[in-house]
């Protein structure tokens, strides 16, 4: 009997469902639009003094012209003492246990238990290393050190703004004893603290990293001029407003009137693009929690329809038409265009988590109405005109047009055509996402939910998460570096390098 081949055979029918980020990718204008006005961090740069520990071995890799394999052992060789150094610092006076810990810390911990560091294993391949990534915690910030030029774009060298002598007087003995050392203890390094990362806001490094953090607000149309903006701002915010976190710097932002009197408001346009920003990531929040709570319906084992999920929203809303729900919501902006805090109002803040979300996403809606064309605003709200992300699909403009289209039908009706477009939406962002792996011939698939034979079923939970835009880290910076400082109220202040953003 003849052997019957289905398919082809050398390829695996399966798939391997994975951890999928942004499911609904309604984060793309704003993720894109952040990193244009808060350049030289990301939400993994957590430790200001990598960038000038980084640029260094750079540095000391071109003086000595090590070629690439070379370069990576040292940068791996001096992480792991520059590591040891701040975790020996913490047992010494002076230590701000406030501050973020060094990268690696928990594996040399753990191999601190056995003795001195072996370099050679640390900084290896095999058990014992320090870091999996085989440049180390380089790739975290190469990004952003080379935003701030103070990395080359070409290959592993230091940039145009990196400070040699600087440097290297505060953090040259760290290189030097990575290259000699064949094991360290923390012993070793505790003449070293000077060197820790909680060293920053008082060094001469740090004080070189505080102006590189503090831009070039003056200058025309550069990375430097955009983010010396930005922390002007955030500068305006901890001296005219009590600000405790980042929900307290948003709502400055977003509606302190007096935000655009400020005298370096009138900088450029990137405080006013901020405004739209802040305000657009309202939206972004509202559809992330409103997808998790509808996915938070679907049972461990078992399906649910699209209109099922949509009906466990329904249930929560309102019995009236969309447009009865409109008028009810707070206006978004006053008589002369100043906008108003309808996103926080307690009519709207107090309400039930799925009837917050939808009237956020409408008051977005609205303030897509009310933003002057062509204004900075209107940019930082949803990009310059034409573009396909300011119609997309969820955008502001989308929900704008749809909630004129649905007027006259009730909110639950709206309810169950929300929940079917977002299933659908992440159906296609999955399937957009996906990739054959060639190292084991499997169809890799990022997801949370999946929708097969219209019905959908849950692989992944989700955990809402507020969207980053990047002030945390420019605070955290700023703190490390001594431009700002948190007093023991836990109120942001201006550090004892605030004048840098005068």
């Amino acid at each position: 009997m003849d052997d019957v081949v289905q398919g082809p055979g050398w390829a695996d029918h399966r798939t391997d469902p994975i951890l999928g980020l942004f499911p609904l990718a309604v984060e793309q204008y704003l993720n894109a639009a952040v990193a244009i006005n808060a350049p030289g961090v990301t939400t993994v740069t957590t430790t200001a003094r990598y960038y000038a520990l980084h640029a260094l071995i750079a540095d000391e890799a071109r003086r000595r012209d090590l070629d690439a394999g070379d370069a990576r052992e040292l940068l791996r060789r001096v992480e792991v003492v520059y590591a040891l150094t701040c975790m020996a610092h913490r047992g010494q006076d002076g230590h701000d246990a406030s501050w973020p810990a060094p990268h690696g810390e928990d594996r040399l911990r753990a191999a601190l238990g056995s003795g001195p560091i072996n370099l050679a294993v640390a900084t290896g391949r095999d058990k014992g290393r320090y870091s999996n990534a085989s440049w180390g915690f380089l790739g975290a910030y190469r990004g952003a050190e080379m935003t701030l030029a103070i990395l080359d774009t070409a290959g592993f060298a230091p940039g145009p703004a990196f400070d040699a002598s600087t440097v290297r007087n505060e953090l040259g003995e760290i290189v030097t004893l990575a290259q000699t050392a064949e094991h360290v203890s923390l012993e070793d390094v505790a003449h070293l603290g000077s060197a820790c990362l909680c060293q920053a806001h008082v060094s001469t490094d740090g004080e070189w990293l505080a102006r590189q953090f503090a831009g070039r607000p003056g200058d025309s149309d550069t990375v430097a001029s955009v983010l010396g903006q930005t922390m002007q701002m955030i500068a305006a915010a901890v001296t005219t407003t009590e600000v405790r976190d980042l929900n307290d710097l948003g709502s400055f932002v977003m509606y302190d009137p007096t935000m655009l009197d400020h005298p370096h408001a009138r900088t450029g346009e990137v405080w006013r693009r901020w405004r739209g920003l802040r305000q657009r990531a309202e939206s972004v929040e509202a559809w992330r929690y409103l997808w998790t709570h509808m996915c938070d319906h679907l049972p461990e084992q078992g399906a649910m329809t699209p209109d099922q999920l949509g009906a466990a929203l329904a249930d929560q809303l309102p019995a009236q038409s969309v447009r009865h729900y409109l008028a009810g919501l707070p206006p978004v902006a006053d008589a002369t265009g100043a906008p108003l805090p309808a996103e926080s109002a307690s009519s709207v803040a107090d309400r039930d988590e799925v009837d917050r979300c939808i009237a956020t996403l409408m008051l977005g809606a609205e303030r897509h109405a009310v933003l002057a064309p062509n204004t900075p605003e209107r940019l930082g709200f949803e990009g310059p005109p034409g573009h396909r992300l300011t119609v997309e699909e969820l955008s502001p403009h989308w929900v704008a047009s749809t909630i004129e289209r649905w007027a006259d039908h009730s909110m639950q009706d709206l309810a169950v055509h929300l929940a079917n477009v977002m299933v659908n939406r992440a159906h296609r962002v999955t399937m957009k996402k996906s990739y054959f792996r060639r190292s084991d011939l499997r169809y890799v698939m990022p997801v949370r939910i999946v929708l097969q034979d219209g019905v959908v079923f849950r692989v992944y939970d989700e955990t809402p998460r507020p969207p980053s835009l990047r002030w945390a880290p420019l605070l955290s910076m700023g703190r490390q570096t001594g431009l700002f400082a948190r007093n023991g109220d836990g109120r942001w202040e201006l550090g004892a390098r605030g004048s840098f953003l005068d």
